[in-house]
């Protein structure tokens, strides 16, 4: 890919120079010198200004359940269970304080074999789930969720939803 295209993919999807600049994380200045290729920028910039523009208009922040039902690192395993039962959800987010550590499935509660009561929940979890912005598009969180149960959605490297198939399955 050559850098001209940033600027034609920019145009084609409407968004100004600045609306870009913003999203991606650079001065507006800094996108007008990569269009005009007076500037060579680093790959990881140009990987934040590609993910900007591959965006849809139409972000997932849109489907998505805000209101994340999950359990402390410190929770027993008893208490994840009851949650997921009285809430009605197949998974849980696991934290650590407000960081996410880990997420508790149904499997994992079907699989467990020692005491509930006593067992911490990060003893039983899995690897935390993938996270994305809350401007990533539909598609790229169809694809996630074909390996992963569940995509939290972030917005400044808070969690502020959590998607799921079930949700995706909704908009067909």
């Amino acid at each position: 890919m050559e850098l001209s295209e940033i600027k034609r993919m920019r145009k084609k999807s409407g968004m100004s120079q600045t609306e870009l600049a913003r999203r991606a994380g650079v001065s507006q200045a800094h996108i007008a010198k990569i269009e005009s290729g007076k500037v060579d920028p680093r790959f990881s910039t140009v990987d934040r200004i590609m993910q900007c523009l591959k965006e849809e208009k139409d972000p997932c922040s849109r489907y998505m359940t805000d209101n994340i039902f999950g359990v402390q690192d410190s929770d027993t395993v008893s208490r994840a269970a009851r949650l997921m039962g009285e809430e009605g959800v197949s998974q849980l987010v696991v934290f650590r304080k407000e960081a996410i550590v880990g997420l508790l499935t149904e499997d994992d509660l079907l699989r467990f074999k020692g005491d509930p009561r006593a067992t911490p929940a990060e003893d039983i979890m899995n690897d935390p789930p993938p996270t994305v912005s809350k401007n990533a598009s539909a598609d790229t969180v169809r694809e996630m969720l074909l390996e992963f149960p569940a995509v939290v959605v972030v917005d400044r490297e808070r969690a502020i939803g959590i998607l799921t198939k079930s949700d995706l399955i909704k908009l067909e």
